[in-house]
């Protein structure tokens, strides 16, 4: 059971992560933002023009036929010339035991370079990006097996660790890449309620620079993907916070229009659900009564007290 929760908590998350993500300039964004306070990003990094990151295509990828990797992009190295590197993102809202291994399938199976003559795959390096509320280090817990002193306590990949819990809320809010920055924000304080109830109205001032438009579909996309694990008064919270040009003029906006009648809806639901129930409550009341012999009279009585 705990881990179908699981399951379906990472499930949800990924869906934001690859809706935001999927573009190279924000996960170039995302990538540079991390490297600052994570040295072993900053390392594996170091080789890599991320100006030229690309999603991999099924030219150079068996990832469309497989469907296993969450996002998977080619890059030139710093170097220069025809090398390429491969760049997994893999999105994780727990501790998985098995990312590794994981890892290592994508790696050989994903990062596929059809077109080299001397290796068929990409040097490939793999980068978990995490959001969860535990501690996680799952190269740490490699290297205690026994198994890794005999691949000299290293992976066949690079590999790091960004723990979203790490990026500097300043340094997000500043970035010129508002949808990368922000949807890291997001993420980030996706299991803590009061941290992202705190931030949002700093949230809102800077998905005021999306437009409208761009500014509504964002948070369509957090009410999708993350909305029961942010819940709903946050979201409203979010959403008061992220006030249209129309509601500051007086007038209000299709868009403002629908979210108050579904909240309306949502409302007059639950209410007239109770008032059912109690109905039908009641009734069972009057019955058992009537079954224990009880006089109308004072069962009329007792249907008029609250």
């Amino acid at each position: 059971m705990e881990k179908e929760n699981k399951n379906g908590k990472n499930k949800k998350h990924n869906g934001f992560f690859r809706y935001v993500y999927s573009k190279p300039a924000n996960a170039k964004t995302l990538l540079s933002l991390a490297r600052e306070s994570n040295r072993e990003l900053d390392s594996i990094l170091d080789g890599v023009e991320l100006d030229t990151l690309s999603p991999l295509s099924g030219l150079f990828s068996e990832i469309q036929e497989r469907g296993e990797s969450d996002l998977a992009f080619r890059a030139k190295s710093a170097g220069g010339g025809d090398l390429f590197v491969g760049i997994l993102l893999e999105h994780k809202s727990y501790t998985d035991k098995q990312i590794l291994d994981q890892l290592g399938r994508y790696a050989f199976n994903i990062m596929v370079n059809k077109n080299d003559t001397d290796f068929r795959w990409f040097p490939t390096k793999a980068i978990v990006i995490y959001n969860g509320t535990r501690g996680w280090d799952p190269l740490a817990d490699f290297r205690r097996k026994n198994r890794a002193k005999f691949q000299g306590k290293d992976l066949p990949f690079e590999f790091a660790l960004v723990n979203l819990s790490e990026l500097d809320d300043e340094r997000c809010l500043s970035d010129v890449n508002v949808e990368a920055a922000v949807g890291a924000l997001v993420m980030k304080y996706a299991f803590d309620r009061r941290g992202l109830s705190e931030m949002a109205s700093a949230i809102g001032c800077r998905l005021e620079l999306l437009g409208n438009f761009g500014k509504d579909c964002f948070l369509e996309k957090i009410n999708l993907y993350l909305g029961e694990f942010i819940g709903e008064e946050d979201l409203e919270e979010l959403q008061m916070a992220f006030k249209s040009i129309g509601q500051r003029m007086g007038f209000v906006s299709a868009g403002d229009a629908r979210r108050a009648a579904e909240r309306s809806g949502r409302r007059a639901g639950m209410k007239k659900g109770m008032e059912k129930g109690m109905e039908k409550g009641r009734a069972q009341v009057i019955e058992f009564l009537r079954s224990q012999g009880v006089s109308p009279e004072i069962i009329a009585r007792a249907c008029e007290l609250k």
